[in-house]
């Protein structure tokens, strides 16, 4: 009995530290980690990136068309050196993340790649958050 109290008290201790240890410029949705975003971008610093992409995804969520039990797009294309990631339906498009040369810095990797690594978790955490609709990302293979 002991020992069991021990273990639920390190488990809630460490829910905790998880919890804790989020960074503030991570980007979530529907308890699904996306990205976090570190670097300015457009003349926005990374502070008020953040802030635009959580009320764009509030937007989403938010929109009506999303929550008639259709199929929701998440979906990758590139912009010049950037690459855009956009959610939508046969009515609405709504524009979540321009990913920046920036945003790839120290990788080995394009904004578009990075974009296509954002989008299927961007997917996954609407689905969690709005489960009414099925949530794609075009050529992703989904794995259940």
């Amino acid at each position: 009995m002991v020992l069991g109290l021990g273990a639920l008290a390190g488990a809630i201790l460490l829910g905790s530290v998880s919890a804790a240890l989020a960074a503030p410029n991570d980007i979530s949705v529907g308890g699904v980690w996306v990205c976090n975003i570190t670097q300015g971008a457009s003349g926005f610093t990374a502070d008020q990136r953040v802030v635009q992409i959580r009320q764009r995804i509030t937007n989403v969520l938010s929109t009506p068309s999303f929550q008639n039990n259709t199929t929701v797009f998440v979906r990758v294309r590139p912009a010049g050196s950037d690459a855009l990631i956009t959610v939508g339906d046969h009515e609405t498009t709504i524009l979540v993340f321009t990913v920046t040369p920036a945003d790839a810095a120290g990788t080995s990797l394009t904004a578009v790649e990075v974009a296509r690594q954002w989008a299927p978790r961007l997917a996954q955490g609407l689905g969690k958050a709005m489960p009414t609709s099925p949530w794609y990302v075009p050529g992703h293979v989904y794995l259940n």
